[in-house]
């Protein structure tokens, strides 16, 4: 069962990432404009205020710089002065923030945009900050209400994504985009959120409303599911020293009497499946 990793109430806790130099696990408060962090083996939750909402982040190959996915930009961001440098502007209609995002196994940041408001709209599209060049370019990909379960295989040659008002996961080759088709459809009340790939090549997608946690084979079959204390599990992330260590954010937005679990980040340990080192974006000048 999930035990609370961190007892943080988030309003909308999204996007744990693991990263193996420093042990820490980084995650998002989007609504509260917050980047949260806690060390393995030390309990103390470390905050950072930014001046806008976080949808998404990165790992660099400088341990104290991320890639932020902003509402309004792509900024680096220094961990230890605070200074955030802008890389580019959101790219895609007035009116849309940045959402989920990930590094591609080359480096390369994949990134949504959505509406702001809610319900929200299909103005949403699908982009790629090139490390190389440090350009966006929009991929060919359905226009999104709001983008989530942004992730690739472990060679790289599948990405994984989806708009979760259509309750299904989609993926396509990478990074050509072909064979674009239906990888999964959730089978319960919930809607597919963020997601991960573990070792073997599995993905872990986060219910939001299913108050669960489903691991499914690269062929799309439930293979397991893990039931979370959290009505709004948002998104999951292997980690730890052994990276077997399931961490998952939730939300409490919305909820009209929220349990003292709504917002956590929960944490289960695995001996049985491993994650994969998060890739990171590969710019050469930060």
């Amino acid at each position: 069962m999930f035990s609370i990793a961190a007892d943080v109430r988030n309003t909308l806790g999204e996007c744990p990432l693991w990263c193996e130099r420093t042990r820490r696990l980084f995650w998002a408060d989007i609504e509260a404009s917050e980047l949260l962090a806690i060390e393995e083996g030390n309990d103390a939750v470390m905050r950072w205020s930014l001046p806008e909402r976080l949808g998404s982040f990165a790992l660099t190959e400088q341990n104290h710089v991320l890639l932020m996915g902003l509402a309004s930009r792509l900024a680096f961001y220094d961990l230890n002065t605070g200074l955030l440098t802008t890389v580019v502007a959101s790219p895609g209609n007035t009116g849309a923030r940045i959402g989920d995002g990930r590094c591609d196994r080359a480096g390369n940041f994949v990134f949504g945009t959505m509406d702001v408001g809610y319900p929200a709209k299909v103005i949403g599209k699908f982009h790629r900050l090139n490390a190389a060049t440090l350009t966006v370019e929009t991929l060919e990909l359905p226009d999104v209400a709001i983008p989530n379960s942004i992730s690739f295989s472990p060679d790289g040659c599948t990405l994984y994504y989806c708009d979760s008002m259509q309750g299904r996961i989609m993926c396509c080759d990478y990074p050509s985009l072909q064979n674009q088709h239906v990888f999964a459809e959730t089978e319960s009340s919930g809607a597919p959120d963020g997601s991960c790939i573990d070792a073997q090549g599995y993905l872990w997608n986060a219910e939001w409303g299913g108050s669960r946690v489903v691991r499914y084979s690269p062929g799309g079959e439930i293979h397991s599911i893990l039931s979370a204390p959290a009505l709004q599990t948002t998104c999951p992330v292997l980690g730890g020293s052994s990276l077997n260590t399931l961490f998952c954010t939730s939300a409490r937005v919305g909820l009209a009497e929220p349990s003292a679990y709504d917002g956590a980040l929960f944490s289960i340990r695995s001996p049985f499946f491993a994650g994969l080192p998060e890739s990171r974006f590969a710019a050469h000048k930060i």
